[in-house]
């Protein structure tokens, strides 16, 4: 009877594996209110400034859950060349007995938008533009096959290939749009169609992800800015999420060299029907700026019975930019 509650176990840790797979590349996403950039390529070099920044999420951090699923990014984008935007980033991933690495690199270009703007002009109001990126993606993707081993059973998963599944290639495309305080932005991801063959020998093609944002920052007195955004998520097997943010930031007036900022987001599922949807987390975050050094922390209080059983999840992150720049996360 150990034997077979063993077996059972394992193949229900696989089936979570095959239903993480559809969201990993999400979950790198879903660090956006750290860094836009993870979410949308037209991002990179936005700004006349580069930005260095390193985040890490624990989910599900609570006492009945061992080996809770982790992810970290390491990411980098700059202007060059007056309109050029280039970017990389790569992550790390790792959910119980699987594992994933890959990264990102960006093409961005970006078109002054401010009045007397054109493409001599040694200097150039980015206050308005409009910016287009394209990024190519790549992939591994494997498991830790000694946790079959150990039982002495062969899963199918391992005869497709093996714990190493291997990598495989896509593509990311996005478009920003900034005027004055209003800011949007759209962009796609897998827009390659790919098939999900590192988990078994027939499975559904990898669905492309669209992610819209919009927000608006309101200046006020003394040095504090208030911005209201709103993310919207779905893909092609009909998913849809919506995130809803209030950000609260401010420079020092006597001191600018130190900022800070704080943000509460809801997130809510659209999946189950139009009248009736269905809660999925609430976040509480902030950070603070010295300089070019930034530190950002972000706690995730799960909505759904299994996340409440589980604890909340955990975001850090760390940064540099070589200049002070009025939207942080952009």
């Amino acid at each position: 009877m150990k034997r077979v509650f063993d077996r059972l176990v394992i193949v229900l840790m696989m089936a979570l594996a095959c239903n993480y797979a559809y969201a990993q590349d999400d979950i790198v996403c879903d660090q956006y209110h750290f860094n836009y950039y993870l979410v949308n390529p037209a991002v990179a070099g936005a700004e006349r400034c580069s930005h260095l920044m390193l985040t890490g999420k624990f989910q599900w951090t609570g006492p009945e859950l061992e080996d809770p699923p982790m992810t970290q990014t390491l990411s980098f984008r700059t202007r060059v060349l007056k309109n050029v935007g280039l970017g990389v980033y790569a992550y790390n991933d790792k959910n119980g007995n699987s594992y994933r690495q890959g990264g990102e690199v960006t093409f961005a270009y970006h078109i002054p938008l401010s009045e007397n703007s054109h493409y001599m002009m040694k200097t150039q109001s980015i206050d308005r533009q409009l910016s287009f990126g394209l990024s190519l993606m790549l992939n591994h993707y494997n498991f830790d096959k000694h946790l079959f081993e150990d039982y002495g059973f062969e899963d199918p998963t391992l005869g497709n290939g093996g714990s190493n599944k291997g990598m495989y290639l896509n593509a990311n495309a996005g478009v920003y749009f900034l005027w004055d305080n209003f800011f949007a932005g759209f962009s796609a991801k897998d827009i390659v169609p790919t098939e999900l063959t590192e988990l078994g020998l027939e499975e559904p093609k990898r669905p492309l992800t669209m992610f819209g944002f919009l927000g608006y920052d309101f200046d006020l007195v003394n040095e504090i800015t208030l911005e209201p955004s709103a993310m919207f998520k779905f893909n092609t097997i009909k998913n849809r999420q919506l995130d809803l943010n209030l950000k609260y930031m401010q420079t020092i007036p006597d001191n600018k060299d130190f900022s800070y900022w704080l943000q509460l987001s809801y997130r809510h599922t659209l999946d189950k029907s139009e009248n009736n949807p269905a809660p999925l987390a609430f976040y509480a975050m902030g950070g603070i700026r010295y300089k070019g050094f930034h530190v950002g922390y972000a706690y995730q209080l799960g909505l759904t019975q299994f996340q409440r059983k589980n604890g909340g999840s955990h975001e850090i992150m760390l940064g540099y930019t070589w200049c002070v720049t009025k939207h942080f996360c952009r």
